[in-house]
């Protein structure tokens, strides 16, 4: 009888044990279950940039910045070429190049889905003065679009009667107030951070591409007598060659090496979260192409307006380590196309930057 007793206890007591352990008791299994959600914190920003890198990290290769001469997009017009003039309506409509379609600088990402640009063996982006274009080039490059390209100067190489821009604001205003000694680099820091819905890497581009298309570019332009005025305000990106540096650059500006320094592993990280950040090159274009590539990853970037050829025009013309600079002579006599102008509705306002 005892030998029963303790074999009945040695099989109750795993019983119990097991029935507790999963809730089973009477009270446990009235009461309500309250479920808890664990947080996951989710680095939108290095998704973003892993699949930037996975698109070929454009901005870090030697084949930044796309842009092509006007001269060879007016040889390659009636080919298998696509141009995309976002200037404003009016203006495109007073003319522009063969073939050329109008589209919306916040249209684009639209465009794209609903035409296939990867038919064309090249995409020339164009505005007035090659900046904004190479704006919207870099972010579709980003995206992975290379066949995309920006013409240099604009459509003021294209024919004088569209010259203005850029020779209304080549100055030699600040060649004097340079200095060459050089500046260090921040201390590296972190990655910005940016609030998004999506999780998924391409789908996080793809709205990070669309809201800075949308934002615009003519807010993120700097002029030199802002930067000149006080300089102080920017964490100042020269992206010149070294050579280019030493001539003479912004007071504070800080050399970046082109086309290999901005990713994680080189000097990415030494850029600023918490400050503006103006980049400047010879044009404006190249500029412009870093620009779009840090404002996807969420910097606060700028771009120099008409870049060193604002306020040192002379001395990129003359001296052969630097070039890239604007005069008469890039302006070419092309034959362009009118088209008749529709009036945007009552207060719409035209897109269409520098």
């Amino acid at each position: 009888m005892k030998k029963i007793s303790i074999f009945l206890i040695a099989l109750l007591v795993p019983l119990m044990i097991f029935w507790t352990s999963c809730g089973g008791n009477a009270e446990d299994q009235n009461a309500k279950t309250d479920t808890v959600e664990v947080a996951v914190e989710i680095n939108h920003t290095q998704l973003l940039l892993d699949e930037i890198v996975k698109n070929g990290d454009f901005i870090n290769t030697k084949r930044v910045p796309t842009m092509i001469k006007s001269q060879d997009v007016n040889d390659a017009v009636g080919g298998n070429i696509l141009v995309i003039d976002i200037r404003k309506a009016k203006d495109y409509a007073s003319g522009h190049i063969k073939g050329a379609v109008n589209v919306k600088l916040g249209g684009l990402i639209d465009y794209i889905k609903i035409n296939d640009i990867k038919a064309f063996e090249k995409v020339v982006m164009v505005c007035y003065s090659g900046q904004e274009a190479s704006f919207a080039t870099s972010v579709l490059q980003i995206l992975g679009h290379n066949n995309v390209y920006a013409m240099k100067w604009g459509m003021s190489s294209w024919n004088k009667k569209f010259a203005g821009k850029w020779l209304e604001n080549i100055s030699d205003k600040y060649a004097d107030q340079l200095e060459t000694n050089a500046n260090a680099k921040n201390t590296k820091g972190e990655l910005p951070k940016f609030d998004c819905e999506r999780t998924n890497g391409a789908e996080i581009l793809e709205a990070r591409a669309a809201k800075i298309l949308a934002d615009g570019y003519k807010d993120i332009l700097i002029t030199a007598d802002e930067i000149f005025g006080d300089p102080g305000m920017f964490y100042i990106v020269n992206y010149w060659p070294a050579k280019a540096y030493n001539i003479g650059h912004i007071n504070g500006s800080v050399r970046y090496q082109p086309k290999s320094s901005l990713n994680t592993g080189a000097d990415l990280l030494t850029l600023p979260t918490d400050k503006k950040i103006l980049t400047y090159c010879y044009t404006g274009q190249h500029s412009a192409f870093v620009t779009a590539y840090l404002r996807i990853l969420g910097y606060d970037a700028y771009s120099l307006k008409f870049g060193s050829n604002s306020f040192m025009n002379k001395m990129l013309i003359e001296n052969e380590d630097l070039g890239h600079g604007f005069s008469k002579k890039k302006i070419h006599n092309f034959k362009f196309e009118t088209s008749e102008y529709a009036a945007p509705k009552d207060g719409e306002e035209e897109e269409g930057g520098c």
